[in-house]
């Protein structure tokens, strides 16, 4: 292995070691102090009173770290299925760019897969923000 190629592997290694710390503290942060402890909000939904599509995905995770599931899909259900699906998605990916190499599997999602999950996305924030049953249901719950 080249000089050059093995700084790269250690440069990925750091970034990934820095990304699962960041998960790590966020992780202690939430079962210690809950979602209140996060230093973080919704800029739009500061701004706008509007829920963005990962509205309440805090509120989700601290549910999950709880293990009530059902709370957790309350505060966000698209957010809820997607999460672990990405997931999924990124382990191989994040293993292959780790390695240098492409993964030997990829969540086959395609052009047009990604294209109905934007839209998906989309529209899950358009009728969440809907004043009315059935879909203000979607919004986050306090």
């Amino acid at each position: 292995m080249s000089e050059r190629a093995h700084g790269l592997r250690w440069g990925r290694l750091a970034i990934l070691l820095g990304a699962l710390g960041f998960v790590g503290v966020a992780t202690w942060l939430l079962m210690t102090g809950g979602p209140s402890a996060m230093p973080w909000t919704c800029l739009l939904h500061d701004l706008t009173g509007l829920h963005c599509p990962g509205c309440g995905m805090t509120r989700a995770a601290n549910a999950v770290l709880d293990g009530n599931v059902a709370a957790a899909f309350r505060f966000n259900p698209l957010g809820v299925i997607l999460l672990p699906l990405a997931l999924v998605a990124l382990v191989p990916e994040v293993l292959g760019w780790l390695r240098g190499c492409p993964p030997a599997w990829r969540f086959p999602l395609g052009t047009r897969g990604a294209w109905v999950l934007a839209w998906l996305v989309i529209g899950f924030a358009v009728l969440r923000n809907l004043p009315f049953p059935p879909f203000n249901w979607l919004a986050p719950t306090s």
